[in-house]
């Protein structure tokens, strides 16, 4: 009998719609991680922004995923965002879905995103999620979290 050598990645849909919120966030349907790659690939619709907003981030928080002059550019010729500006945003909108499904609550997952952590460097998990591999630290807490560690 052979075993396998990798576990296969947890299917998110069984984890309390944590694809249906992030079709929200995203403002278009996402069902699979392969469909967020193409989605990025694509260029996501700059109304991800306003989405995030409406979702207790801030414009400011957000500047880092597309500077606000740009984004009015976008906008006004109703254009996608670039791949790398895409790659940000679906960064940002997983993590507060995920956040939202460990917390169980927007208001406590924007909070905790804004929260400065010792085990980041007094940065808040939305800071270090500039980088991705920050983003997976983050995600990592958030896991950890669920699952009933002290993070």
């Amino acid at each position: 009998m052979t075993q396998a050598i990798f576990a296969p990645t947890p299917d998110r849909t069984a984890c309390g719609g944590h694809f249906e919120r992030l079709s929200v966030l995203l403002g278009q349907p996402v069902d699979t991680d392969l469909a967020l790659v193409g989605m990025v690939s694509a260029g996501v619709s700059p109304g991800v922004i306003d989405n995030l907003v409406r979702s207790g981030l801030t414009r400011k928080e957000l500047d880092f995923v597309i500077n606000p002059r740009t984004l009015t550019h976008r906008l006004a010729r109703h254009e996608s965002l670039t791949r790398e500006e895409s790659e940000r945003a679906v960064r940002v909108a997983s993590l507060l879905a995920l956040a939202e499904q460990v917390f169980g609550d927007r208001h406590l997952a924007t909070d905790w995103m804004r929260k400065p952590l010792r085990r980041f460097d007094e940065q808040s998990p939305l800071e270090i999620s500039r980088t991705e591999q920050g983003a997976r630290l983050a995600e990592t807490a958030l896991i950890q979290i669920d699952e009933g560690y002290f993070a």
